[in-house]
């Protein structure tokens, strides 16, 4: 039996405070996940971050709302306090932020090594990579536990070493290759004292959402996920995780992305 399925199970019995966590869960794919976790009945409360947490958009008395910004390290610490003073424990965290590009600033995806910078390398990196692994040194507790718990960021294809045969893309395939190193290690560390602790890299498939917009034109209609397909086929993952999958990056289908 798997560890997710013991903590479905665990969450199906007598209980009580079990919590989920999404970062990011304001609209296109994060939002979607904030619905499946919900039509689960499986938590009691459902955290759900923004920058601008008044875009939380619900009316289930179980959604929390909460304000963040994986970019400043004092709401990162305001945020995980607010949850700390709610609940013990998560026993979910699925963390989405992603930065491929941004027309106001002229960032975008580089096509060969003259395009980088440093000022846009410094900002892949601290919303793809350092913002979701400072945000989880923050829990602190909440996702160090002997409970069973799931810590889950969204990943991508791309980041993979033994797969890229394009290259390009430098800000953004390093900041998910050095965020799925980050994965691992942490997998390592909770794994020590937490035998039910599983942390894992997801990759959504091509969603359609601003992020992918501009790149969508190669993608084969039957490979364009609306949020709701992909984040449908991550829950599917989800379901179906064992232990020995911790510190892996599976893909949408159920696949593990090769390092």
């Amino acid at each position: 039996m798997s560890e997710w399925v013991s903590v479905l199970n665990y969450l199906n019995g007598d209980h009580v405070n079990q919590s989920a966590l999404i970062q990011g869960g304001a609209g296109g794919l994060g939002r979607a996940l904030v619905d499946r976790v919900l039509e689960s009945d499986r938590f009691d409360r459902v955290f759900v971050t923004a920058r601008d947490s008044s875009r939380i958009v619900s009316e289930d008395p179980r959604v929390v709302p909460i304000a963040l910004d994986l970019t400043d390290d004092a709401s990162i610490a305001e945020a995980a306090e607010t949850i700390r003073t709610l609940t013990n424990h998560l026993h979910l965290a699925i963390t989405t932020a992603g930065l491929l590009q941004d027309d106001a600033t002229g960032l975008k995806p580089e096509k060969k090594l003259g395009d980088l910078t440093r000022s846009h390398l410094q900002r892949v990196f601290s919303v793809n990579c350092f913002g979701p692994f400072l945000w989880y040194a923050a829990l602190g507790r909440l996702i160090r536990h002997r409970d069973p718990v799931i810590i889950a960021t969204l990943s991508a294809r791309v980041a993979s070493i033994g797969d890229n045969r394009l290259g390009g893309w430098h800000s953004y395939r390093a900041s998910k290759t050095a965020q799925n190193m980050l994965t691992k290690n942490l997998s390592l560390e909770l794994g020590r004292t937490n035998p039910n602790a599983i942390v894992i890299g997801l990759h959504p498939g091509t969603v359609d959402t601003n992020l992918s917009k501009p790149f969508q034109a190669g993608v084969s209609p039957e490979r364009l996920f609306t949020p709701e397909q992909s984040a449908g086929y991550l829950w599917d993952v989800l379901l179906n995780l064992t232990s020995e999958q911790s510190g892996q990056v599976i893909a949408w289908d159920g696949q593990a992305i090769v390092p």
